[in-house]
């Protein structure tokens, strides 16, 4: 019959249980830090100029050496198996566990698809600026967020836990399609544990002479445009006219100082009588509210507006 040890068992078990209860606390705050660099690296791919980089060949269907071994755990010997689609305009990643085969992360991403819209040079800098994009996302996927999800699947199983798969979702849409320029809106929506997933909207706009990336500078004349968007936005907030599904009474009460300290200059859209300014969950509005959008219109701030600007969006290219 085993014997009593003075409670030695009872304080191990008491030490174990506390060590899974840090892991867990650290495990979200891990979880919290990486949807946040998952985030940033997807906006740092809709930057302000077009990426100088040849044009690439579609995703490769096996990761590369190095991004396999970034991916894989110190005490593993093999790589985890990646599964691709086989379209062009539709690329999906699954990334399993070599240990089981269960899935780790799953990424599926639409990308625009500008044929018919743009051609020749504009269309191949387009396709350029996407491939660079969609090329270090995968890289991404691959190495920090797969070697990240397999650790909190280990966690799960230590703590006795269930293991969500990490899911990143990207669609894209053209939301405008004038005579000079072409707005496309990507949406992505990634879990990476917790609670609830995250969800953001990326804005590109490009001018279909070249396929150059117009930026809000090149919309405006003045370098204060910041100031001129706010104050348009204040106005229409205070009139409960905005364009989200939330008005400015349930937005914050620091709203107006999170409209200047959010501001984000790559979120917007341009449209065909008005750009419309894009603010993230949470950055002016509880995350039950959602992304909100602004329109300003080219009339209120005509003034503001770059000359070259104003013609190419009444007159075409």
């Amino acid at each position: 019959m085993r014997q009593p040890q003075d409670g030695t068992e009872k304080r191990n078990a008491r030490r174990e249980c506390k060590v899974r209860k840090e892991r867990a606390v650290m495990n979200i705050l891990r979880t919290l830090l990486l949807t946040s660099l998952l985030l940033a690296w997807l906006s740092a791919c809709g930057g302000k100029t077009e990426p100088n980089r040849p044009a690439t060949e579609p995703l490769e269907t096996e990761p590369s050496a190095a991004a396999g071994q970034d991916a894989a755990k110190p005490d593993e010997d093999t790589e985890p198996s990646v599964i691709e689609g086989s379209e062009i305009e539709e690329e999906t990643i699954e990334i399993k566990d070599s240990a089981d085969g269960q899935p780790l992360l799953t990424a599926c991403v639409t990308r625009p698809d500008v044929t018919g819209l743009v051609d020749g040079a504009a269309k191949r800098a387009i396709d350029r600026y996407y491939d660079a994009c969609y090329r270090e996302e995968k890289e991404w996927w691959v190495g920090g967020l797969a070697d990240f999800a397999r650790e909190n699947k280990k966690s799960a199983a230590d703590c006795g836990g269930t293991f969500l798969p990490f899911t990143v979702m990207e669609s894209s849409e053209i939301v405008y399609d004038g005579s000079a320029f072409l707005a496309i809106r990507r949406d992505v929506e990634a879990y990476t544990g917790g609670a609830h997933g995250s969800h953001m909207v990326y804005c590109e706009n490009f001018r279909k002479a070249d396929g150059e990336l117009v930026t809000m500078a090149d919309v405006f004349r003045t370098e204060d445009y910041k100031s001129v968007i706010l104050s348009q936005i204040a106005d229409r907030s205070s009139q409960e006219d905005t364009e989200g599904e939330y008005s400015g009474r349930d937005f914050y009460q620091n709203w107006e100082e999170m409209l200047d300290r959010s501001f984000d200059e790559s979120s917007f859209f341009i449209g065909p009588e008005a750009l419309t300014i894009v603010y993230q969950e949470y950055d002016i509005a509880p995350y039950s509210a959602g992304t909100q959008t602004f329109l300003v219109s080219y009339s209120d701030i005509s003034n503001e507006l770059s000359e070259r600007f104003l013609q190419e969006i009444y007159g075409g290219k």
